[in-house]
């Protein structure tokens, strides 16, 4: 089988293979490829920008829950919840990795109208940074320690300024709702 291309070119389209168009891909393909599956060493140091929390001898699903409660007590409604977790230990055949990443992972994802207002009023761009978002988990071997994290807005303004405080907050009113000080 072969496909006509035309360049464009003064000429006639020329035929070429389909197997030589997927030589032609191929090298983009591994090369992006290579970032997916590169060794874990190199990803072992969390992102400068997460802040995260540990929390010891603590449900998974007792802290989940005192998160989602924390947000609705700050009066932003019920978080869409992304079972992180799952994902990977389903796609874990297909791509490679271990399938028990995590023993628990969700991340909850929910907007604040304040926050959203003000970051939106000092520059339009700042939709990107909405919604905001805190991931929940535990690791194999390690069930009842349970971790929050979440990377807060990197702009210095009010608006980013108040996402920080509703971030911070949240994991504060959680940690409490768990008996944490």
């Amino acid at each position: 089988m072969s496909v006509q291309i035309n360049t464009g070119i003064d000429g006639p389209a020329r035929s070429h293979g389909l197997p030589r168009l997927f030589r032609l891909a191929l090298g983009p393909l591994l090369l992006a490829c290579s970032f997916l599956f590169a060794p874990a060493a190199i990803a072992r140091e969390p992102a400068a920008d997460v802040v995260s929390r540990n929390f010891f001898e603590v449900d998974f699903a007792d802290l989940r829950d005192a998160l989602v409660e924390a947000i609705a007590e700050e009066g932003i409604a019920t978080p869409v919840v992304s079972h992180f977790g799952d994902m990977l230990a389903r796609t874990a055949g297909d791509l490679g990795h271990r399938p028990d990443l995590y023993a628990h992972a969700e991340i909850l994802t929910f907007c604040s109208a304040s926050v959203a207002a003000s970051l939106a009023t000092e520059a339009r761009e700042h939709i990107a940074l909405c919604p905001l978002s805190v991931a929940v988990y535990a690791l194999p071997g390690a069930p009842r320690t349970v971790l929050i994290a979440y990377r807060p807005p990197a702009v210095d303004s009010a608006g980013g300024d108040a996402a920080r405080a509703l971030l911070a907050r949240l994991v504060a009113r959680a940690a409490k709702l768990v008996g944490h000080p």
